[in-house]
């Protein structure tokens, strides 16, 4: 109760200091909330109006790193519709407000591949435009920056402001660097520019311009902590260090305004750094980029010659605009906090695209990262844009790359997000859109087959875990430890693809897919089936005839039984129904598999699916505690190590709502669904599930043996309520239900 006290009071504070500092970008229609839950925008509705509905006017200009048009309105518009985009970061200000932050992640993966696609966002200005004079203005790093505007304004009249040699590149300042350092004299009205030189045309650009079909992320001013080693007057007359604490772990852009201290630098360290040179008087410090703070940042003085008075400090935090519409409660009060942490930490892994992490930023490539953070979104937000986006650049960089991403096992992720969006979302267009993606990624998995039957010619066999197998780090696995585990994702792509290939109609495909499907269950029995062990080896050495490199190593005389492998045969249903249950009972066994939290959102589906999730599903849920790091509030990255602000940690989310309340979809969209509550070791539970149609809510009780269970699920939607001793269909509206259950 006393930090969440501090915190609220630390917001007051904040949002005073909001007022004077600037706030933070303000989007239409979103209202941004902070307390001690976190932060979101209720009610907030995106319409994708993101395509420029006429051809560009605009070019791609450059100058020396800021950039400035002044025009002159006769009225104030009624709308301002606005597309932009740029190379590396910008910031854009209308009329000294900072109300665009760019550009959207261009797709683009780490080891050098291009989509020639160059993604612009869409912005509702009207806000910020004036009667009289208004100044646009862009702080950018890179080479090039495109701006394009409509104005409506009254009487119909539109008018067109585009990015040109009409604009001006600002002279460099004394004492200014690469990063921004606060609202400077050229973005404001009264700025002689007469002097500077004209914007250039950049010339020759190939790339293709693309609307970034996603919101505008959600900013807010976060509340401090507290402050450390400030000194009580806030000045410091010599070099000097202080450290600003945050209650989590945040994806925030860090700031520092001062007073003072001329030619002095100030090096602001997040989980990156940047250094400031002051130039005297009032400025405000801040990141030019999204940091990780997990969950403080350090501001270190040095050659301080004239004092430095610290006017404020803070964080900016930014994320999807969400909504915390799900929930979950039960009498465990470690399974609501690991619930609730998981939410947040996918929350600050949801920017222009997922990441893996606020701390790695790793580009577009780790589907296998994003598959966890949308199902967790789909459960705790129901914010569906963001997904739909990255599987659409995903699909590009596939083909890029001849269907190989640099993760091989990845790649079924990716098409693991395309059905759980459509299943979540029942948005068929999208699939439609990425059927020849997924069939091409299909036939390129299957010339990766060999002579047993099964993938063993494939080019790697990353990413299977951080663990060890067999002496091997299996980050990157030999063939004779990576076989089973990429067939067994091979095979279920296979069972999605089917899927795909019946929505749109193909007959051919779907037998095509089921003969193969056959064809590999049986050389996957045939091969990696041990009887006398009574589980799957992961591999027989020596199958493959691709020759080691680095992310290959070369196969040793092994044989290795990994939980991954018999798992996902067990999930799959490449293990016959009759040895699932036993298999799961002995890879369960050992309470602490060697998996890392990754790995285990596939773990909690096999056990669910073997029929045993009441009986082992909380106990391994219950794992997290020791992975909890207090002061962040959030998980490591592995047991015990790794970074703090990892999406893919958060899989007990999804067990807790689809499970402990049991809520899932059976038709896309949830137009139908199961309601299948497991007990496990609970006496309670009680919850919500967001879907297209309205929220399900679900409340359970056991007692003397006797489930007691309230639901209500939206209009338009009916539901199985699935009990120990009976299944009822029901229709929209509020039903109880009572059934005999034993633990």
């Amino acid at each position: 109760m006393k930090q969440i006290i501090i915190m609220l009071l630390s917001l007051a504070v904040t949002n005073l200091m909001a007022k004077e500092n600037g706030a933070p970008i303000e989007n239409a229609g979103m209202n941004v909330v902070v307390d001690a839950q976190g932060i979101q925008t209720r009610g907030y509705v995106f319409k994708n109006v993101c395509r420029k509905p006429s051809p560009w006017q605009a070019q791609w200009i450059s100058g020396s790193g800021w950039l400035r048009k002044e025009i002159s309105l006769a009225e104030a518009p009624q709308q301002v519709s606005a597309w932009l985009t740029g190379e590396s970061s910008f910031e854009l200000y209308i009329n000294g407000r900072l109300v665009s932050r760019g550009p959207v992640d261009m797709g683009r993966d780490y080891d050098g591949g291009n989509t020639h696609r160059w993604l612009y966002d869409y912005r509702d200005l009207t806000p910020f435009f004036v009667k009289g004079t208004n100044i646009i203005a862009c702080r950018y790093r890179g080479s090039r920056f495109i701006f394009e505007a409509e104005l409506i304004l009254p009487g119909k009249q539109k008018l067109t402001v585009k990015s040109d040699t009409t604009w001006k590149a600002i002279p460099s300042q004394p004492g200014m660097n690469d990063w921004f350092q606060g609202t400077a004299e050229w973005m404001r009205q009264g700025f002689d520019d007469s002097a500077a030189p004209a914007a250039k045309v950049v010339e020759n650009i190939k790339d293709q311009l693309v609307a970034s079909e996603i919101p505008p992320l959600m900013e807010a001013r976060y509340p401090v902590l507290r402050i450390e080693g400030l000194p009580e007057n806030k000045i410091f007359t010599k070099d000097g260090r202080f450290r600003v604490v945050f209650d989590r772990v945040l994806s925030a852009y860090p700031y520092v305004k001062v007073k003072g201290g001329k030619d002095a630098t100030a090096l602001i360290k997040g989980h990156r750094a940047a250094s400031f040179k002051l130039g005297g008087g009032e400025q405000m410090l801040e990141f030019s980029f999204m940091d990780e703070i997990a969950p403080a940042f350090t501001v270190e003085l040095k050659n301080v010659t004239e004092p430095v008075e610290i006017l404020d400090a803070g964080a900016v935090f930014t994320s999807q605009p969400v909504e915390y519409r799900g929930a979950f409660e039960c009498n465990d009060e470690l399974l609501n906090r690991i619930w609730k942490i998981s939410r947040w930490t996918v929350q600050i892994c949801l920017q222009t695209h997922h990441l893996d992490s606020p701390n790695h930023q790793e580009p577009i490539c780790d589907p296998g990262d994003y598959v966890i953070e949308d199902m967790v979104n789909n459960y705790a937000f129901a914010q569906p844009w963001l997904a739909r986006q990255d599987v659409r650049k995903f699909a590009w960089l596939l083909k890029d790359r001849n269907y190989h991403n640099f993760h091989t096992s990845y790649s079924i992720s990716w098409l693991q997000m395309l059905m759980d969006y459509y299943d979540f979302t029942g948005d068929k267009t999208l699939v439609e859109e990425m059927a020849p993606y997924v069939h091409e990624l299909m036939d390129t998995y299957a010339t990766w087959r060999g002579k047993n039957g099964i993938i063993s010619e494939a080019p790697n066999y990353m990413f299977m875990d951080w663990v060890d197998i067999g002496g091997f780090g299996c980050h990157h696995p030999p063939a004779v430890i990576g076989q089973g585990y990429i067939t067994a994702f091979y095979y279920h792509g296979m069972e999605m693809a089917s899927r795909v290939a019946a929505l749109m109609g193909d007959k051919a495909r779907v037998e095509k897919y089921a003969q193969l499907r056959g064809e590999i269950a049986k050389a996957f029995n045939r091969e990696l089936w041990v009887t006398e062990k009574g589980l799957y080896r992961d591999g027989k050495p020596f199958q493959t005839s691709v020759k080691p490199y680095g992310w290959l190593p070369a196969d040793k005389e092994i044989e290795t039984f990994s939980p991954h492998v018999n798992l996902l045969a067990v999930l799959y249903d490449l293990a016959p129904k009759e040895r699932q249950a036993a298999i799961v009972d002995k890879v369960l066994a050992e309470r602490k598999l060697n998996t890392q939290p990754w790995f285990m959102h596939w773990v909690f589906q096999a056990i669910d699916h073997a029929g045993l999730f009441d009986k082992y599903g909380a106990d391994q849920m219950r794992r997290w505690k020791d992975n909890i790091v207090n002061e962040t509030q959030s998980f490591h990255e592995m047991w015990g190590g790794g970074d703090l602000s990892h999406g893919w940690c958060s899989t007990p989310l999804v067990q807790m709502s689809a499970r402990v309340l049991g809520v899932t979809p059976t038709a896309p969209g949830f137009k139908t669904m199961d309601i299948r509550p497991l007990i496990c070791d609970l006496t309670w539970a009680k919850g919500v599930v967001p879907t297209p149609h309205g929220d399900v809510s679900v409340s359970w009780t056991w007692t003397n043996a006797t489930i007691k269970l309230d639901v209500a699920i939206p209009d338009g939607t009916s539901a199985d309520v699935i009990l120990p001793d009976k299944t009822k269909h029901v229709k929209s509206g509020k039903h109880s239900f009572t059934s005999s259950c034993k633990r």
